[in-house]
C-alpha cells in the first residue's frame, strides 16, 4: 500500500514536466481508483503499480511472497521502466494496459459465491479456492 511519508519525501524532489504530465494522465484517465502520489496503486484489490523516480517510471506487478502458509510479503515484480528520454506516453500506457491484463489473469473464482478475487485474498476450503467474506468463522488456511 502507498507509503504517504515515502511519497511526501519524493514530492520534495518534483518530477521533471515530461514524468508529471505522464502522472497527471494516469491519474484523469484510468478507470480504476488510483491510491497514492509518487507511486501510483492502481486498482482495488491494486492491479498495478507505478513508480515515478526522478528520470524514470517503473511499471510493477503486484505480487506475494509466501513464506509460510499464514505469512506474506509484498514483493512487486518489475515488468517494464519506461526512461524519460526516449520514453513515451504511450509506452507508458501499454505497459500499464498489459500489466493489468496480466494481473486479472491470475484472479480465480471464489467456489462460494463466484466472485473473481485475487490469488492473496482466496483460501481452500475443501480444495475449493473460497474468498475471506464466503469463508469468515471458519477455520482456514490463507
Amino acid at each position: 500500500m502507498p507509503s504517504k511519508l515515502l511519497d511526501a519525501l519524493l514530492l520534495a524532489m518534483p518530477l521533471s514536466p515530461t514524468l508529471e504530465s505522464w502522472r497527471q494522465h494516469l491519474l484523469s484517465h484510468l478507470n480504476y481508483p488510483v491510491q497514492g502520489a509518487q507511486s501510483l496503486f492502481i486498482g482495488d484489490p491494486v492491479l498495478v503499480i507505478v513508480s515515478f523516480q526522478p528520470d524514470r517510471a517503473e511499471v510493477l506487478l503486484p505480487a506475494m511472497e509466501w513464506r509460510h502458509h499464514d505469512i506474506k510479503t509484498p514483493k512487486p515484480r518489475c515488468q517494464g521502466i519506461v526512461l524519460e528520454r526516449g520514453g513515451s506516453l504511450e509506452q507508458l500506457l501499454t505497459l500499464v494496459d498489459d500489466t493489468i491484463a496480466l494481473r486479472l489473469k491470475s484472479f480465480r473464482e471464489c467456489g462460494g459465491c463466484g466472485k473473481r478475487c485475487a490469488p492473496e485474498v482466496l483460501g481452500s476450503l475443501q480444495g475449493e479456492p473460497v474468498c475471506r467474506d464466503c469463508i469468515k468463522g471458519r477455520r482456514v488456511l490463507f
